[in-house]
């Protein structure tokens, strides 16, 4: 009986406890690096803080063409992007693969018209200090305020929450 008890409590700190709050997104506060540098399809470097507008809410994806989640929200992040055209989508890469392959691919998969940019040397991913893909994040006035670890589902859910952050 003790030992079962032992076990019991055991279990109760190992397995994280629900969020009250039920949200998809966690609440974060970080600044955009304006010395990142993030590389478009025609392979040109970009500044990443002059690729987000001021007055611009957006929606941005860390993903990889080997991430067999990240393949599977890909086409929600379109459908998204399709529904609400007040949210601007972002998909970034990390994929060592050559750009012409990443974008072979997105349009394989019918979402080659989300805007896209490769972060091949994974700086931006890194500078974050994320943990893995498919990462999602939110920025309002060039600063990330949410993130969402793990694989995202386009639904009322996540759509009214994301909107919230953005009001």
């Amino acid at each position: 009986m003790f030992n079962s008890i032992k076990y019991l409590i055991i279990l109760l700190f190992i397995i994280p406890s629900q969020s009250s709050s039920n949200s998809l997104f966690q609440n974060v506060e970080l600044s955009l690096n304006k010395n990142i540098n993030l590389i478009d399809k025609k392979n040109i470097d970009n500044k990443l803080f002059d690729i987000f507008n001021t007055n611009s809410n957006y929606v941005v994806n860390f993903w990889a063409t080997w991430c067999i989640p990240c393949k599977k929200e890909l086409p929600d992040l379109k459908k998204m992007k399709d529904d609400n055209k007040d949210l601007k989508i972002i998909i970034i890469s990390i994929d060592k693969k050559s750009i012409k392959d990443q974008l072979n691919f997105l349009k394989k998969n019918k979402v080659n018209d989300l805007t896209n940019y490769f972060d091949r040397e994974m700086n931006f991913f890194k500078s974050l200090k994320l943990r893995g893909i498919p990462t999602t994040l939110l920025i309002k006035q060039k600063k990330i305020i949410a993130k969402k670890e793990g694989i995202f589902d386009y639904n009322v859910k996540s759509l009214k929450q994301i909107k919230n952050f953005f009001n």
